[in-house]
């Protein structure tokens, strides 16, 4: 019925973990393809632990998650897509959930949800992506709105897409290059419910790798950008003056920023995360950039609504998730 898709790349510690999210599944007709990316550590000695007939593991040289993804579609039995990365941990309804909405919504090209970021054991916030198809292009326009390593795809709308091999250097933005080139061809929609657990990395990236990826989204979004937003990615003229300073206060030059949201005027009233960011510009510049790239919004949301029923039965439902995980043999 599905088959997961799960490149690895030195996952040796976390991998573990993601495959047993997978067979503790509630929906059971699937295969795990799991492609080791020319990994230097044990990741081969920890899959080969496990003695499940829908496990298939293949080796390659290293060559990127793009080239990973092709390779295991070609692999793969079934008329559905599902990813999974090898580091992070599925809701143990997740493939049952997606499965059952993509039977019935058969308009539906890519299909993904919300998920929440852990960190060792806590969750550390909760992102809650954009639902309808529409919403979810217009936010194309500054960041994919759709959670790569948890969507569900059918194997026909892969391929008419062209694979996910891309130039190298884009390769970690693989899908956000994928779903700008194809998003007139696509349709996209998250199930706002968390079904996907996203680890946060201890060995996150220096300031400079950070400063080099901001420089590569925004070469990505080039080409969209040397035309109208309206047409590219169906945003209104208010929303494409909004877009174009996110645009350079994320990933560009943050004084142009300034230039394109003053064209607001006093509609600057109905983007109070824009009075947000103008003001954080107010900090020093060091503590500024360590801001950079911490979904400051997100946390914030997430302590708020802390005590919410919503933010408990997520917290609930993970530490049960983990409990499963570790009581699997």
């Amino acid at each position: 019925m599905i088959s997961i898709i799960m490149p690895t790349y030195n996952c040796a510690p976390f991998i573990s973990t993601a495959i047993k999210s997978i067979l503790l599944q509630s929906f059971k007709k699937y295969e795990l393809i799991i492609i080791n990316d020319g990994s230097t550590d044990d990741t081969k000695s920890v899959i080969k632990n496990f003695n499940d007939s829908r496990i298939k593991y293949f080796e390659k040289e290293n060559s990127g998650l793009g080239e990973s993804i092709d390779f295991g579609i070609q692999k793969s039995d079934y008329d559905l897509i599902a990813r999974m990365d090898a580091d992070d941990i599925a809701h143990p309804e997740r493939l049952r959930i997606q499965y059952n909405f993509i039977s019935v919504n058969r308009d539906v090209d890519v299909l993904s949800n919300w998920y929440a970021v852990f960190k060792e054991s806590k969750i550390r916030y909760i992102v809650k992506r954009s639902v309808d198809n529409v919403d979810i292009i217009k936010n194309l326009s500054l960041f994919s709105d759709i959670c790569h390593p948890s969507l569900l795809s059918k194997k026909k709308s892969f391929q008419e897409l062209g694979g996910f091999k891309i130039d190298l250097k884009y390769d970690p933005f693989g899908d956000y290059v994928v779903w700008l080139r194809n998003k007139s061809r696509i349709r996209f929609y998250n199930i706002p419910e968390v079904l996907h657990y996203y680890r946060e990395r201890s060995d996150s990236l220096s300031n400079e790798a950070l400063t080099n990826r901001r420089n590569l989204i925004y070469e990505i979004q080039k080409p969209y950008y040397e035309n109208s937003l309206t047409g590219e990615f169906q945003l209104t003229e208010t929303e494409e003056l909004a877009a174009r300073g996110w645009r350079e206060y994320l990933y560009g030059d943050v004084n142009k920023s300034f230039y394109y949201w003053s064209k607001l005027n006093i509609r600057l009233i109905q983007y109070p995360s824009i009075i947000a960011a103008t003001a954080a510009r107010l900090l020093p510049k060091k503590v500024f950039q360590k801001l950079y790239g911490k979904r400051i919004p997100d946390r914030v949301k997430y302590l708020m609504n802390y005590f919410s029923s919503f933010e408990r039965s997520v917290i609930k439902e993970f530490r049960k998730t983990l409990n499963e995980i570790e009581c699997f043999h």
